[in-house]
């Protein structure tokens, strides 16, 4: 059961910073995911980079922030533990999905190191699989979820909400 009071208190106190005061989650977690990301695009002009994305390790929300050195960190893992269930079941179940598809394209990517045209051609595909989890878990992260559909989408006040 979520505890409205102190659920409130951190809506106040995450106002002014990148932490969403509907969820208590920020977009911030995903730079960890979005070097993935770059790293996955340029692999196959510079098939060296798959060096960096295998040496690439997940981090937790709370491993993120706490090494970030962003000023308003200790406040994102404070308010982590007050985010709703409704928000944090599929935000954490998009984050274990993230972490998987990179395990799965590290093990799929590395055996094509000698053939640059289909490391590049796959790693394309995993890139764009993986921006959209990110896509995905940026709404969860606004607000929106849904739970039937494992592609998150806005209807248009939720997208003019956020403008």
């Amino acid at each position: 059961m979520q505890d409205t009071s102190m659920f409130d208190l951190y809506r106040q106190r995450v106002r002014d910073t990148t932490i969403d005061d509907r969820t208590l989650l920020s977009t911030d977690y995903f730079n960890h995911f979005n070097e993935v990301i770059m790293l996955l695009s340029m692999v196959g002009d510079m098939p060296d980079m798959l060096d960096e994305i295998v040496a690439w390790t997940p981090k937790t929300y709370r491993q993120h922030f706490e090494e970030s050195g962003l000023a308003f960190a200790p406040l994102a893992i404070e308010a982590y533990d007050h985010v709703p269930m409704e928000f944090r079941a599929p935000f954490d179940d998009t984050i274990n999905d993230m972490n998987s598809l990179i395990v799965e394209a590290v093990a799929t990517l590395s055996p094509m190191r000698d053939d640059p045209e289909m490391l590049g051609f796959t790693a394309g595909d995993y890139w764009r699989r993986l921006q959209d989890l990110v896509d995905r878990g940026s709404a969860i992260v606004h607000g929106s979820v849904q739970d039937s559909n494992p592609a998150v989408t806005m209807d248009q006040s939720e997208i003019d909400d956020l403008f």
